[in-house]
């Protein structure tokens, strides 16, 4: 009896494991056929249950956003998504929307820039202006889905004047583009 109960204690343990289920958040944010060793964890972000972790890998030029939740005793990665790395003033190295038993979306942004001062985004429950400093991340949660493209995110200098705008440039390409532009 005891022999069938540790095999049935050590099947189960192993179908959670290959499920991607880990004793803490950070494990199973790494528990992903796209996390190799050569990405490094440059954020973690909890809002309420969600816990997101952001990776980058420079071999790769690109970040990943990792979604993570507790279900009782465990983690398990819930959503992945990937941004490519580039050279702008401002960078969008994080972003996802998400639909579970709950919805939410995270937009992250990077500045290259010593003349953004703050971003503004638009919600339904108003605007959210959050100041950012250069070399510093700054996130966005919002508790509803919306894609990141709707934002309308707005970058601005000291003097309150926009600088940024974050939206589809002549390429087709999701980016930060300059107001002047």
């Amino acid at each position: 009896m005891k022999k069938i109960l540790l095999l049935i204690i050590v099947i189960l343990s192993v179908l959670l494991f290959l499920s991607g289920y880990r004793h803490t958040a950070s494990s199973a944010a790494k528990a992903n056929f796209f996390m190799t060793p050569e990405y490094k964890n440059v954020e973690k972000i909890q809002e309420g249950n969600d816990i997101f972790y952001l990776f980058k890998s420079d071999k790769k030029e690109i970040y990943q956003t990792v979604l993570v939740q507790k279900n009782v005793l465990l983690y398990k990665r819930v959503y992945a998504t990937s941004i490519a790395s580039t050279n702008d003033s401002l960078e969008t190295i994080g972003g996802m929307s998400y639909r579970l038993h709950h919805e939410g979306t995270l937009f992250v942004v990077l500045s290259h820039d010593e003349n953004a001062s703050y971003i503004t985004i638009n919600t339904k429950q108003g605007i959210i202006k959050k100041s950012i400093e250069h070399g510093k991340i700054v996130s966005f949660y919002i508790p509803y889905a919306q894609q990141i493209d709707l934002l309308e995110a707005v970058a601005y200098d000291k003097n309150d004047r926009p600088i940024y705008y974050y939206g589809y440039d002549d390429a087709d390409n999701l980016r930060w583009n300059r107001v002047d532009e």
